[in-house]
């Protein structure tokens, strides 16, 4: 606005039309803060009384609030009397209006303001009510009749309305669903971002979870809801104007003058320092495949990739590394960085935390970064990370250090494991879908391999480990790999197989028959083991043991689920259901799912506590092989000597040597004496001596 040609009598010529509120301020304003004050004053007031003596209320009101801004207007409610003097009407509407002291006098002159624009016809809309036209406005007795989209015909007092009702103008949209309901419906199928620039022009910056709630059911039923959001984030990923954030309890963000990808947008990268901000300007970036070559663009680039990968906290090391990898996608060297120093950090670091955190599809590009590097130290990192990653971690890795030329090092990695029994269940079952891999490096048969997966699913887990025991324990309702895998078997292992998915602690009732009854339809021959016969079914069942320490264990693991994880589950489930929409809700679905697995996995606990009773094994005898008892064993092939100690169904410690009485080992060792010779399943074996616990192991079995 040009200053120069405003003074008072362009101010008092104003009179002459409809006063634009917007452009009397700025000039007004204007004046002030170029120190004109008393020009801008002076000039309102003639404005004023001029409006005044020409009965122009509308006009002179809004001239009256800029000098009750200003202090310059004492008696604010007479002068108000003063001006409507001669409209009954307009009188009617001081008291509502608050100038009975029910607001202060600027908020009143406010609202005094909006009650004279009531007109009828006109649209509003009430936060409860919805959208409703205005049929009727009775001054005598200061009420409105309004009919509301979700009410019908209602009766709203001037000063309720004052506070609770917004004129809505043509182009909002529940004015264009009320003025051409043909034309919202063509944009809801044919331009559903549209409809939400619409949305938030209308309504301003709100939630996705807010916009359905505007939305739904003014504007469309919840039915209509998800494919029009699945299209309209489609178009919006494309528009430069409209920002959609990560977190749905985020605001969408809409420039509402547009916005390009200039090197003004790379300014308000420079400019931001919420690193989580960041990420979601770089990842905005490469979805919509941002043109970021100019110079200004690198350099902004380069500095805040810098400013995220040192100023990343250590309790966020994902961060880091997620500076890194957005600086190998853009191909950007972040400045001032000791990087070798930086990854190595994280090669040393809390890696496991890292890799769990990123994004699957990150972690390939990470993974190749730190094993340009650092080969050594990034594999010596991984064998500890390996056994403890969820599968879709495992999965990365394994398939980031096979692209990386290094597969010789995690097949020892792999072999390793799986020869010591150590493979976690995400291990096991990357094994068993990688079946190609498996057979190129000769690491395990399939009928060992299903072996393998008994003794894991036997094993309580939580988290990622008990999904993946789950997929593990999915794949015996496949009868063609059931079948599979035990074609592959001895008569022998095949009845041992069985006996472990009959006796084995690692299913519930009836997954376990139905596994049974696959099994059965091709190998009938083991029926037996399923049915005992009479002789069998009268000798009395054997009680399963034991340590005390292994007993204590499951007790303390089943009072953390039903004192502690439990109550915080409920917790989640709450504060997932607030978000709404439990449809669309991930969060819901996933807490729902944590609850199915903490309550099942609690039964089972209760459930295995009952049978299973706890001992010392003090009465153990050193006859025969069986639990309680430690057993020296020979391999006349090789020379080896290796010694057991064979407790109870829970019992095991691969660093003492400890082994459960419910392993294949122990199993075919059972009953055994000294110089037998026995088949197990490393091969062949005769029986050297059998021990009596040592004080180390008795110590172990008392906690």
């Amino acid at each position: 606005m040009d200053l120069e040609s405003i003074n008072e009598e362009w101010i008092v010529g104003l009179a002459a039309g409809d006063i634009d509120k917007e452009e009397l301020f700025a000039a007004l304003n204007g004046l002030v803060e170029a120190g004109r004050g008393a020009e801008a004053t002076n000039g309102a007031l003639e404005l004023f009384q001029k409006l005044s003596d020409e009965e122009k209320a509308d006009g002179a009101l809004v001239v009256m609030a800029w000098l009750g801004a200003q202090g310059k207007i004492d008696d604010i409610p007479g002068t108000i009397k003063k001006l409507f003097s001669k409209d009954r009407n307009i009188l009617r509407m001081i008291e509502p209006a608050g100038f009975d002291g029910s607001f202060p006098p600027l908020v009143a002159l406010e609202r005094m303001t909006f009650l004279r624009s009531l007109e009828t016809g006109k649209l509003c809309y009430n936060e409860t009510w919805g959208f409703g036209v205005i049929e009727d406005i009775d001054h005598f007795y200061g009420e409105l009749e309004i009919d509301f989209e979700k009410k019908g015909d209602h009766e709203m007092a001037f000063s309720y309305a004052a506070e609770a009702l917004e004129l809505i103008s043509d182009d909002h949209i529940l004015a264009v669903k009320h003025n051409n309901p043909t034309e919202l419906e063509r944009m809801l199928k044919e331009e559903p971002a549209e409809v939400v620039k619409s949305a938030l022009r209308s309504y301003g910056s709100m939630s996705v979870t807010r916009l359905m709630e505007k939305m739904v059911p003014s504007v469309m039923p919840e039915a209509q809801w998800k494919k029009f959001w699945e299209g309209a984030r489609r178009g919006l990923k494309e528009d430069a104007s409209v920002e959609i954030p990560k977190k749905r309890s985020e605001n969408i963000v809409f420039h509402k003058d547009g916005l390009s990808y200039d090197d003004e947008w790379f300014a308000l990268i420079a400019s931001e320092r919420d690193i989580e901000g960041l990420f979601l300007r770089f990842n905005e970036i490469l979805e919509k495949n941002i043109d970021y070559t100019s110079d200004f663009a690198q350099e902004t680039l380069a500095n805040r990739l810098s400013f995220i990968i040192k100023g990343a906290p250590s309790a966020r090391p994902e961060w880091k590394a997620q500076g890194f990898i957005h600086a190998r996608q853009f191909s950007i060297e972040p400045t001032g960085l000791d990087t070798d120093k930086l990854i190595h950090d994280l090669i040393s670091g809390d890696l496991i935390s890292t890799l769990d955190r990123l994004p699957s599809r990150s972690l390939q590009t990470l993974l190749a970064i730190l094993i340009e590097n650092d080969r050594e130290a990034v594999i010596a990192t991984l064998s500890e990370v390996i056994p403890v990653v969820s599968h879709p971690v495992l999965n990365e890795i394994m398939a980031a250090l096979i692209a990386n030329e290094v597969e010789d090092d995690v097949r020892e990695i792999m072999t390793s494991a799986v020869a010591r029994r150590t493979a976690s269940a995400p291990m096991l079952l990357w094994c068993q879908r990688s079946t190609e891999k498996i057979t190129e490096w000769d690491l395990i048969s399939k009928g060992d391999l299903a072996f393998r997966i008994q003794e894991v699913l036997e094993v309580n887990g939580a988290g990622a480990m008990l999904r993946a025991q789950n997929q593990l324990r999915e794949r015996f309702q496949t009868e063609e790999w059931l079948h599979d895998v035990m074609n592959d078997m001895t008569e022998q292992q095949r009845r041992d197989f069985m006996r472990r998915i009959h006796e084995g602690h690692g299913w519930d009732a009836l997954d376990r028959k139905s596994v049974e009854a696959k099994v059965l339809r091709k190998f009938p021959e083991l029926q037996d083991i399923v049915l005992p016969t009479a002789s069998q079914t009268a000798q009395k069942k054997e009680v399963p043991f034991t340590s005390a320490r292994s007993y204590v264990k499951r007790q303390k693991q089943l009072e953390r689920i039903m004192t502690v994880d439990i109550p915080e589950n409920s917790k989640e489930i709450e504060v997932a259901r607030s978000h709404g929409d439990l449809r669309e809700n991930a969060e819901f679905k996933y807490a729902k799912e944590r609850q199915g697995l903490l309550m099942a996995q609690g039964a089972q606990l209760a459930e295995d506590l009952e049978k299973v009773k706890p001992t010392d094994f003090a009465d153990a005898q050193t006859e025969v092989v069986g639990a309680g008892v430690g057993v020296e064993l020979s391999y006349a092939e090789t020379g080896a000597v290796e010694t057991y100690y064979i407790l109870g169904v829970w019992d095991q410690d691969e660093a003492l040597n400890i082994i459960s009485s419910e392993t294949r080992l122990a199993k075919a060792l059972a009953g055994h004496g000294v110089g037998d010779e026995v088949e197990i399943p490393a091969g062949e074996c005769t029986i050297k001596s059998i021990l009596a616990l040592p004080e180390g192991i008795r110590a172990w079995i008392a906690g």
